[in-house]
């Protein structure tokens, strides 16, 4: 069980340091060596939440440009009338989410011979949501240009391309989360990884839009 003490998690913010940006910058290149930097020092549990809490943000602005803001007309219309409510439910489960998405990653990562802690797969699935959260931010910006100019070009109208910025968040967000976790697990090759959540996350959200229907 994970125990955090919320004055710890203020004490982190207040000792983020600018350098955490260079970090995530480092990490779109050699995400693993900036993966085992963290985990060489030892990061507190209020950090890693720290993480996930600033991710769980940019997400926050990320969706709300693309459901609320400036949604593609097929994306309103898949999504219907209740979008609103949906992201409210999302951004209050999304951090327990990420908690349980980590023990399934770390079971995942036994597969392919992980022999890392709970606490260090978490360390590196955590550093991965918080690298992606900036991509999936820029990705959003997709459905504002293609809102602002689908009545100037007809192709913009196809829904293909109009679903595009949706779909498209989730291929950083994988990525970076099996990185992180080959990276704690000491595996080379974080394909393997990448396939099997990827897999999940597909069957999960085709799932969510059935219920939904």
């Amino acid at each position: 069980m994970v125990s955090i003490d919320i004055s710890e998690v203020r004490n982190e913010a207040i000792k983020l340091r600018p350098s955490v940006s260079v970090r995530i910058a480092r990490s779109f290149f050699d995400m693993r060596k900036t993966t085992l930097e963290l985990l060489a020092e030892r990061p507190s549990e209020a950090r890693l939440l720290l993480f996930v809490l600033l991710s769980d943000m940019i997400f926050i602005l990320s969706w709300s440009l693309k459901t609320l803001i400036s949604p593609t007309a097929s994306a309103a219309q898949s999504m219907g009338a209740d979008i609103a409510l949906w992201l409210i439910v999302a951004m209050m489960l999304r951090t327990t989410a990420i908690y349980a998405m980590a023990l399934v990653v770390g079971m995942i990562t036994k597969l392919f011979g992980g022999q890392a802690s709970l606490k260090d797969t978490r360390t590196g699935v955590f550093w991965g949501v918080f690298v992606a959260a900036p991509i999936g931010l820029l990705i959003s910006e997709l459905a504002v240009l293609i809102n602002a100019f689908e009545g100037s070009f007809p192709i913009l109208s196809a829904e293909s391309i109009q679903m595009m910025p949706y779909w498209l968040g989730l291929v950083p967000f994988v990525w970076f989360v099996a990185k992180g976790a080959a990276a704690a697990n000491r595996i080379e090759n974080a394909v393997p990884i990448f396939g099997v959540i990827s897999a999940i996350a597909v069957a999960l959200a085709v799932a969510v839009k059935y219920l939904a229907i």
